[in-house]
Formats: C-alpha cells, structure tokens, sequence
C-alpha cells in the first residue's frame, strides 16, 4: 500500500533576525533530502514579500501624486485663462475705475475675489 502525505505550506518563525538565513539554508538542505535531492519546492522570506508590497504601494503613490500634480496644474492653467480674458475684456472698465479713486489693491482684490469664485467651475469644466 502506498500512502502519499501532502503538504501544502510549512511556517518557521525564527525569534532573532540573524538566524534566518541560516535558517533558510537548513531547511532547503533537509526538503532536499527529504525529496530525494529533486528541488521542487520553493522557500518564500515574509521580509521579501513585504518588500514587494512596499515597493509596489511606493509606486502608486507615487503614480497618485502624479495625476493630482497634472489635475492641479490643467486647472491652474484654465483659473489663468479665465482670469486674462477676464482681464482683457475688462480694461475699460478697469481704466474707469482708475480715475475715479479706485487704488490698484482695490483693482486687484476684485479680480483676487473673482478668480477665488471662478476656480471651482474651471477646475470641474478641465475635466
């Protein structure tokens, strides 16, 4: 009669970091024999894995604050667009305003308050 035990996953926790490749050279050695010298099984190291999942949350992190950094720049640029043909187009009014007693922060503070109004709708309209 032939029986086959099948093992699927075997855990070692070691208790000091320094120990661990010897660790892992020992158990590769004894599965070695245990498999009649044939290498068919693998050896993962947690440290490894968690490496990975840290390179690879690094990565959209990094690929997130790009697309952020190009939204912001896209809606920068139409709040500017909007604001100069604001500008141009009013440049009569801003030379009326100039005479009559308005100073240049008071000029400014409009278009500020303006512009401060205007960016949420070209933020949504660059999109």
């Amino acid at each position: 009669m032939f029986w086959q035990h099948d093992t699927r996953f075997i855990t070692i926790a070691v208790s000091n970091r320094n120990t661990t490749s010897s660790v892992q050279d020992n158990g590769t050695a004894t599965l070695k024999a245990r498999h009649s010298g044939n290498e068919d099984f693998f050896i993962r190291y947690m440290a490894e894995i968690l490496q990975t999942a840290t390179m690879a949350q690094n990565t959209l992190t990094i690929l997130l604050a790009s697309v952020t950094a190009i939204s912001l720049l896209v809606g920068g640029i139409g709040v500017m667009n909007t604001m100069l043909v604001s500008v141009t187009e009013r440049t009569h009014e801003i030379g009326i305003r100039m005479p009559t007693g308005a100073r240049t922060r008071d000029i400014l503070q409009h278009f500020l308050t303006e512009a401060t109004v205007v960016a949420p709708w070209a933020a949504s309209w660059a999109f």
